[in-house]
């Protein structure tokens, strides 16, 4: 609330935004991207990895722009540069339907990683951070489960829009819907700070009397984090949990090519959506609880479970399937929570957002190569078996490492190599 308490504070707004921005990008293009695979890979004659590479690159050209998106936001109004982005993704995703070549999709593929640097991974953290001084995470959190809740709404919506009037008009249906959801609110409503509506964050004078600023500038140079062997400890984790999450465009197709229809693959992948949204807050309730080392067993061993018990649903019955998204879903999330919570236990908050620009670049390369990589294979064995049984290995590596890497933070602090860090 503001100063009089009698009106809501505009940061509440701009957490409004951010949370439709999150459903129309990930909710529709990428939580809706694997139920098409199948359609247009048979229409088009090609291989399921031949279609699946438009999103490779949709990644790939996130990871090389990420690193920039800082310095355009610095130097051009921010509702500017998310109206473009935002439109060219609705336009990217809905004229895949018009699209007769396998190529055509790349050339979206690569609007959508440009639009989708800004959109999914830069502007939110950003914005939010200057909006609000208490309660942060908590927002940001918030936002994020909309990534989950907007794939849980609108993939049922795309399953049965792709059987009732085919892929391509459901394309040019669900690229509409992502501009009705985004462009109001980059449009109308986002600022990038407090100073262009004349105010000041939410909680600014709360944090600047508790002396939150201390706590926030402790923590390790960038400069002494990336010789550190932690960061690569960190930068790989990443990356394996970027692999995993490259399953989930896959599931779809999994499940057809096993038999299940469409509309019953969508109903899979929102039971995913719901798993990822509530893995959210379940992970950051218990790492607020127990600390990031169980947080990170949890999480990750969710995400184990479910893949089990897809690989495995012909013989334990088709309930497992729904079962095995939840789980799944909650090892979803691991991707986007745990990465924040380990770089904040080892590096503290000092450069944080450098640092996890940095880090997470590593996910987005990862799901570029994952996505292919797990296609071709699905040509050349028939079945996505070797995939599922390769993600659980690396599900394992990563707890490990995750383990490894916490132990080294805490070797080098009693050492004094690093400032001390909260490890929660």
């Amino acid at each position: 609330m503001s100063k009089k308490g009698k009106k809501l504070h505009y940061a509440w707004w701009i957490a409004v935004a951010c949370c439709f921005i999150y459903a129309g990008s990930v909710g529709v293009i990428v939580s809706c991207a694997g139920l098409f695979y199948k359609s247009v890979s048979t229409e088009l004659g090609v291989g399921t990895a031949d279609i699946v590479f438009y999103t490779t690159l949709m990644y790939f050209v996130i990871t090389i722009t990420l690193p920039f998106a800082g310095k355009i936001f610095s130097k051009f109004n921010i509702r500017l540069i998310l109206t473009v982005a935002a439109l060219t993704d609705a336009l990217a995703f809905g004229l895949m339907g018009t699209y007769t070549s396998v190529y055509q999709f790349y050339v979206s593929g690569v609007f959508l990683g440009i639009a989708n640097s800004f959109l999914i991974y830069a502007a939110v953290p950003l914005i939010i951070n200057n909006w609000f001084k208490l309660k942060m995470g908590t927002v940001l959190g918030l936002s994020m489960t909309f990534m989950g809740i907007g794939g849980a709404i609108f993939a049922p919506i795309a399953g049965y829009l792709i059987e009732t009037i085919g892929w391509r008009s459901s394309y040019m249906t669900l690229g509409v819907l992502v501009a009705v959801l985004t462009l109001p609110f980059t449009i109308f409503v986002i600022r990038k700070d407090p100073k262009e509506k004349n105010m000041t964050a939410y909680g600014a004078e709360i944090a600047e009397e508790s002396s939150k600023k201390v706590v926030e500038e402790s923590g390790t140079p960038l400069k002494q984090a990336i010789k550190s062997v932690p960061f690569y400890g960190l930068f790989i984790f990443t990356g394996l949990l970027g692999l995993v999450v490259t399953v989930s465009f896959h599931i779809p197709n999994h499940l057809m090519s096993e038999g299940f229809s469409t509309s019953f693959a969508a109903s899979v992948v929102t039971c995913v959506m719901i798993g990822q949204t509530s893995g959210k807050f379940l992970l950051g309730w218990l790492n607020d609880k127990v600390g990031i080392k169980i947080t990170n067993f949890v999480g990750i061993g969710s995400g184990m479970a479910g893949i089990l018990l897809i690989l495995f649903s012909g013989s334990l019955g088709g309930i497992s399937l729904f079962i095995g998204g939840l789980a799944f879903g909650i090892g979803y999330s691991c991707s986007t929570l745990l990465p924040p919570f380990m770089i904040k236990a080892v590096f503290g908050n000092r450069d944080y957002a450098s640092i996890y620009s940095m880090i997470m670049a590593s996910s987005t390369l990862a799901i570029a190569v994952g996505t292919t990589i797990f296609g071709f294979a699905y040509d050349i064995t028939g079945s996505y078996y070797a995939v599922f049984l390769g993600v659980l290995a690396i599900q394992v590596i990563a707890i490990l490492l995750s383990f490894m890497t916490l132990r080294r933070k805490a070797m080098a602090a009693n050492n004094n190599t690093y400032l001390a860090v909260n490890e929660n």
